[in-house]
Order: structure tokens, then sequence, then C-alpha cells
């Protein structure tokens, strides 16, 4: 028995014998288009390249310069304070100074941090009171990066930074161990 070729097929067969079928049109490239794309593309990169500050601008000059001396004994209930200075060549959106400490809320208590905005210079100071003793800590290693500290002292650290309006942020760490007796 002979079967029927399917209608699909001899649409296919025709085709490629010359039969009129679906005509298929090609891109063409119109130079003048090509060249208005062209020059909006270029003004548009330079409308851009115009917005953006250069690569090479400079950072804003910051120094940070210890007030107070870090303490490294402190008796229960006693309470001393650390003061930075942060100078800056450029105003900057905020300064602040923030505290760490390996073992948090054991031997010592910092009361918050401090901050101030939209200035070229601050001080900070940060308040630190001795609560119980450090004698029963263990020995720690390797904080925050590199250091080690004996069995007894307490290592913390103050950090200060800048940050400026154009994302750009500055910062130091001063490390320092304190024994509460």
């Amino acid at each position: 028995m002979r079967t029927r070729p399917s209608p699909i097929s001899s649409l296919h067969r025709g085709r490629h014998r010359g039969v009129p079928g679906p005509v298929r049109r090609t891109a063409r490239c119109n130079p003048r288009r090509l060249g208005v794309l062209a020059a909006c593309g270029l003004a548009a990169g330079l409308v851009v390249a115009a917005g953006t500050p250069a690569i090479a601008a400079t950072q804003p000059e910051v120094t940070f310069t210890l007030l107070t001396p870090l303490p490294t004994t402190l008796a229960v209930g006693e309470t001393a304070v650390i003061g930075v200075h942060v100078e800056s060549s450029e105003p900057f959106a905020m300064a602040i100074a923030l505290s760490d400490a390996y073992y948090p809320g054991r031997g010592v208590r910092f009361d918050g941090s401090s901050a101030q905005a939209h200035a070229t210079s601050a001080d900070l100071y940060l308040t630190i009171t001795g609560t119980a003793s450090t004698a029963g800590l263990p020995a720690v290693q390797n904080w925050p990066v590199d250091e080690d500290w004996d069995a007894g002292v307490l290592p913390l650290v103050v950090r200060a930074g800048v940050r400026f309006a154009g994302g750009y942020v500055a910062s130091t760490a001063y490390l320092f161990g304190v024994t509460v007796s």
C-alpha cells in the first residue's frame, strides 16, 4: 500500500524546484543609518566620559593622632579616656571611633562610640571602664592578625575611620592589652 506524501514535505520539495513561496528578505546595511548610529554612539561616549571623575584624582590626605596614652592596667570601677584626633585635607562625611575586644563584655566596658560628621578635623573620645578581673583569661594567639597576648591580658583595639562623599575610606587601628585587677 502506498501512502500519500505529507503536505509539508511537498511544500519543501516545491521550494527547491523554484515554486514561489514566501519571499525572504536579507537585511541591508544602509551607510547613512550606520553613520548616524556611529555619531550617536560617539556623542554618548563623550558625555559619559565628561561626567565621570578622572581616574587619577587625588585622594584626601588623612592623619590620625592618638591624644591620650592607651591604658595598660585598670582597677575594677576605674575609667580611662582614649582620644583620637582626625585631620583631613578635604571635608569628610563622617569620622568615627569604635572599640573591639577579643572577649567582648569581659573585663572592661566601652561606653558607645564617638562620631562627627561634615568637618575636616575631629576629636573622638571613647571611655573604657574596668568591670571585672582579667586574671582568669587564657592567652590569646594571632588576634587580630599576628599579635600574641599573655594570659590575664585582655586584647583590645580602638579603630578610627573617616568616610568621604565619593566613597573613599581611611582608617587606623590602635592595639593594646589591658589587665584589670
